[in-house]
């Protein structure tokens, strides 16, 4: 997951917003405002404790590293979920990379917000879409 190039630069979901809907009053509701194509057509679950091998850091969005697991496929992973050593890195929480394809007027429910990505799930799945094409709902 990355910014596409020319892209604008994203920016994270509200402070405030995301204050209250930490505290589990209710599920935090965001609806698509900008359309979203998945820059993979595959995704690739990390377990916690998974070894990788850590490549280049991206230059456009700092904090996500290259990585490759056992069977040699690649994908971002952010920093966050990452403990580094050298070229070998280890996974520290469990990271599922699927990216989502929205059109806009879609609703999710949050779920996380890593690297100005978020972490959105409906009836049917679970991804990640760009911070940038979400917008809180009441």
């Amino acid at each position: 997951m990355r910014k596409k190039p020319g892209s604008s630069a994203p920016q994270p979901l509200s402070p405030t917003y995301l204050k209250s809907a930490s505290k589990n009053e209710e599920t935090m509701r965001l609806k698509v405002v900008k359309p979203h194509e998945a820059s993979f057509d595959y995704n690739v679950v990390f377990k916690t404790g998974d070894s990788v091998k850590v490549g280049r850091e991206d230059p456009e969005m700092p904090g996500w590293y290259w990585c490759k697991d056992k069977n040699g496929v690649e994908s971002w992973i952010p920093e966050e979920y990452l403990s580094i050593d050298g070229e070998q890195g280890t996974i520290t929480t469990d990271y599922d990379t699927r990216e989502l394809t929205v059109e806009p007027g879609e609703a999710f429910e949050y779920v996380t917000e890593v690297k100005y990505w978020t972490l959105c799930r409906d009836q049917d799945r679970e991804g990640w879409i760009p911070t940038q094409n979400l917008e809180p709902t009441q």
